[in-house]
């Protein structure tokens, strides 16, 4: 089964049922240029998943941060996490941002990173927690605890 399939399963079952809402085609092109402009790639599966479903309100692992669609009311905060926290333009914070910190989306090579303030410098070494791949990240976010 591929990735994107196995995130697909995980997004059916029942837990996770409330998320499982496939985008109408006007927001579907809004969420694409809304991902156009901030530089993720059309054959990243950051770019698949979010331009089909609406990513946010999910029934996730215990103690993971919430994560949000690009599309308001919500919106990503990625101008926030450049103008006041100083990540890297390649960077997207995809989760809420409360307390301070959230996953990182890099559109350069699919990675997500686990981000606090007053990491900027483990960022730029590659020392924080993160993820190789989206799928790699939505895996384990959907995964309940002892199955990961």
């Amino acid at each position: 089964m591929s990735s994107f399939n196995t995130v697909e399963k995980l997004l059916s079952e029942k837990k996770h049922a409330a998320c499982l809402m496939q985008k109408k085609i006007e927001k579907k092109e809004s969420t694409e240029n809304i991902l156009l402009e901030y530089g993720v790639k059309k054959d990243s599966g950051f770019f698949k998943l979010y331009t089909k479903y609406f990513l946010r309100f999910l029934n996730s692992r215990s103690g993971a941060g919430e994560i949000v669609d690009p599309l308001p009311p919500q919106g990503f905060s990625a101008k926030m996490v450049h103008d006041y926290w100083d990540v890297p333009n390649n960077y997207i914070l995809f989760s809420t941002g409360e307390g301070e910190g959230g996953y990182l989306y890099n559109i350069e090579n699919d990675s997500v990173w686990d981000f606090q303030i007053g990491q900027l410098q483990q960022l730029a070494d590659g020392t924080l927690p993160h993820w190789d791949s989206f799928y790699d990240f939505m895996i384990w976010y959907l995964s309940d605890e002892e199955d990961a």
